[in-house]
């Protein structure tokens, strides 16, 4: 599976309308996968720093993209890349 940077996935889903991102957290949920949501961050002192940070059901806490297990972020990477 091709790997993707953080830039090009945080402007991908920045893209997405609500209907999109609706639709992408319902295919990872088919998956398994217990997102409930996306949240996209850049700071504003260091504006080239993009993060996606992940929610998961049960959870309050944020989890950053570089601490998802291996396959959850191969999945989000392919499910938010194929979305139109």
């Amino acid at each position: 599976m091709k790997s993707y940077d953080i830039d090009t996935l945080y402007q991908k889903y920045k893209s997405l309308n609500k209907r999109q991102r609706v639709r992408l957290l319902s295919r990872l949920q088919a998956q398994g996968i217990a997102i409930v949501r996306i949240q996209p961050y850049a700071y504003s002192e260091a504006s080239g720093i993009k993060h996606l940070f992940f929610y998961f059901e049960g959870s309050r806490e944020a989890v950053p993209y570089f601490l998802l297990e291996s396959s959850v972020w191969q999945a989000v990477q392919r499910e938010l890349m194929e979305e139109e």
